[in-house]
């Protein structure tokens, strides 16, 4: 003869019974897409043939880090260094190609050349700029020069949240652990002339010679 008690506990079990398979439905695996899937698949990636295709890619968790110049080379070197005596009047310039950068946190082995990442700044800047300048000035002998862009740039870093227009291992949102780094390059630019011993590396910034 069943009790009250008893009745209950095989009632709970019961409904403990039914409602098991709910936990298991969607079958997820263990480990979510690797950081290089999900960056390959953002559009403009090369994809990968783990995940589709990504509807899109957006930088969250976003940390302004100090604004820095990038510094650039324009035009060739020129240089009175062919054993003469006498300054020379040279032109040195010409033109240089800036453009936003992406670097990661990890080496992922990924070229992020062409990989759209929205979200940030870089969403509402050009990515690439040519800027040309030139000048004529006096080079004395054993002398060479070439003309130098220091340009001002922000920088912002982050994690991408990547977004899938099916379910990829359960979810239709994953989040890369890895922490990118895009630098940005602005309209605010100087041009100047470095000028350096002849046999020495005139394309070095610190080259002081």
């Amino acid at each position: 003869m069943f009790t009250f008690s008893s009745t209950l506990l095989i009632f709970v079990l019961l409904g403990h019974t039914l409602s098991a398979p709910t936990g298991t439905f969607f079958q997820i695996r263990d480990n979510q897409p690797s950081d290089n899937d999900l960056f390959a698949s953002c559009p403009g990636g090369p994809g990968s043939k783990n995940v589709e295709r990504a509807d899109k890619c957006t930088l969250i968790n976003i940390v302004n880090n100090p604004d820095t110049h990038l510094q650039y080379n324009v035009g060739n070197v020129q240089g009175n260094c062919e054993g003469g005596t006498n300054p020379v009047s040279l032109t040195v310039g010409g033109e240089s190609t800036t453009e936003t950068t992406t670097t990661a946190s990890a080496d992922l082995g990924i070229d992020f050349e062409g990989i759209s990442i929205g979200g940030g700044i870089e969403s509402s800047k050009s990515t690439s700029s040519t800027k040309s300048n030139s000048t004529t000035i006096t080079v004395n002998p054993g002398r060479q020069a070439v003309m130098t862009m220091s340009v001002l740039a922000h920088s912002q870093s982050g994690n991408v949240q990547v977004n899938y227009g099916d379910r990829v291992d359960g979810h239709f949102i994953w989040f890369t652990g890895t922490v990118i780094t895009q630098t940005i390059p602005t309209d605010e630019i100087t041009f100047d002339v470095h000028e350096t011993k002849c046999g020495t590396d005139p394309l070095n910034f610190t080259n002081t010679s």
